[in-house]
């Protein structure tokens, strides 16, 4: 558990950073909707989204909240499992599964206190093409997937060499031993 630690903090922090900023959005923007930050590029506006990603499921019928909290907290407790598991060495893994676990975290939060996630980060070019709101949780979210995804690629290209590197072996030893 004491290797671990290092890991738990990334958690922590990231998780306070989230929800620390999803409270001064709420009571600095909530009030006057979006502040330009980057003239036509980058934005702080307050908005709510009681779906997931994109705000998929943002308009259904049914009630998602308490779906997407247990979700939310099933993945939580897959990705503790993991992280507890994974050893110390594998630093690139356990930052990803941290980061993960803090925006999952984060994002489940608001869903049991709320009813919805808080969003205010707001990148847009122009009036031409504007990116989802999205908050913190959700960028530890994807920084954790894609350091978990180039660590995916590393072990399967550490599979795939073995074989090659195995079957290299074998045959300088052939060639040595006929020499």
């Amino acid at each position: 558990m004491k290797e671990k630690l290092i890991y738990l903090i990334i958690t922590a922090v990231t998780l306070a950073v989230d929800q620390v900023t999803k409270a001064w959005a709420t009571a600095s923007l909530r009030p006057i909707g979006s502040v330009q930050v980057i003239e036509g590029l980058f934005s702080l506006s307050y908005a709510r989204n009681r779906g997931v990603a994109f705000s998929l499921f943002a308009d259904a019928e049914f009630e998602v909240r308490w779906i997407l909290a247990a979700i939310s907290a099933l993945a939580a407790a897959v990705v503790i499992v993991y992280l507890m598991q994974t050893a110390a060495s594998k630093v690139r893994l356990n930052t990803a599964l941290a980061l993960l676990l803090a925006g999952i975290t984060g994002n489940l939060v608001d869903r049991v206190r709320l009813g919805e996630v808080v969003d205010f980060l707001d990148f847009h070019w122009g009036h031409s093409f504007s990116w989802p709101t999205f908050n913190v949780a959700d960028t530890a979210i994807c920084i954790g997937a894609v350091l978990l995804a180039l660590e995916i690629m590393k072990e399967e290209k550490a599979v795939h060499a073995e074989p090659q590197a195995a079957g290299s072996r074998i045959e300088e030893s052939r060639m040595s031993s006929s020499e």
